[in-house]
């Protein structure tokens, strides 16, 4: 028996686990249609006709048991809740050591490129990210609030810290950084400055190479960068 794709079936899985909250596994339980249509909020008939469609899926079996109806989930039926189970948990985990950022790229003021190229900084990001970067940042706008407040939390949380230095005429503070994937496949670091002139609506990154060549972006293109907290880099790249 085939395979159907949670995702590709969204009324198939969400009345699946609520089956699976009524106590319907791979052993048959008494389930009626009117508890079933409460739990999803949905008419006495409607939830006949989604057991019904389960039924011609192959996803669930039905049966009669004494006046009332008996259920069980088939192999095909746990797979999709278990297949569903396991894919969220690794969301989950993900989400613990990832935060994903997307934004619309913007030219800066050029600051980035004076920074990123000086040497007692170029040195650092060499010896703690494996990279020399390129001279220059790409600069993310965020403009949805959850992204916004995810790069506030950025600065609360321990990355890797690239030190401050003089070179003789003045001083330069330290920046800290998360190593990152730049639209999932190039490799880069999200940076969190304690002194800039952006605020927690933009997202700086560095990358070894010139990303907007590499991306073929311009301003006003859209762009995703993961960055990796922790162990999370371990576990990703």
């Amino acid at each position: 028996m085939p395979k159907l794709r949670p995702k590709s079936n969204p009324e198939m899985l969400t009345t699946l686990l609520h089956l699976v909250g009524l106590g319907v596994v791979r052993s048959y339980a008494t389930v009626s249609t009117k508890r079933l249509g409460g739990s999803l909020g949905l008419s006495q008939q409607a939830a006949s006709l989604r057991l019904k469609d389960l039924e011609g899926a192959g996803l669930v079996e039905r049966a009669r048991f004494g006046r009332g109806l008996a259920v069980r989930l088939t192999d095909g039926g746990m797979d999709m809740v278990e297949g569903f189970l396991a894919e969220a948990n690794t969301n989950l985990e993900r989400g613990k050591n990832e935060l994903v950022f997307r934004g619309v790229l913007f030219s800066g003021l050029k600051e980035g490129a004076y920074y990123v190229s000086q040497e007692g900084y170029a040195k650092s990001f060499e010896r703690s990210l494996g990279f020399e970067p390129y001279p220059g940042t790409l600069n993310l706008r965020l403009t949805n609030e959850a992204m916004i407040e995810q790069r506030r939390r950025l600065d609360l949380m321990k990355g890797i810290d690239i030190p401050g230095f003089s070179d003789g005429q003045r001083t330069y503070g330290p920046v800290k950084c998360f190593r990152a994937k730049v639209a999932g496949r190039i490799q880069g670091a999200v940076l969190a400055i304690e002194r800039t002139h952006h605020d927690s609506t933009v997202l700086e990154v560095i990358s070894p190479s010139n990303l907007r060549k590499s991306l073929g972006l311009k301003d006003g293109d859209e762009c995703s960068v993961t960055a990796y907290l922790g162990e999370g880099w371990a576990r990703r790249r």
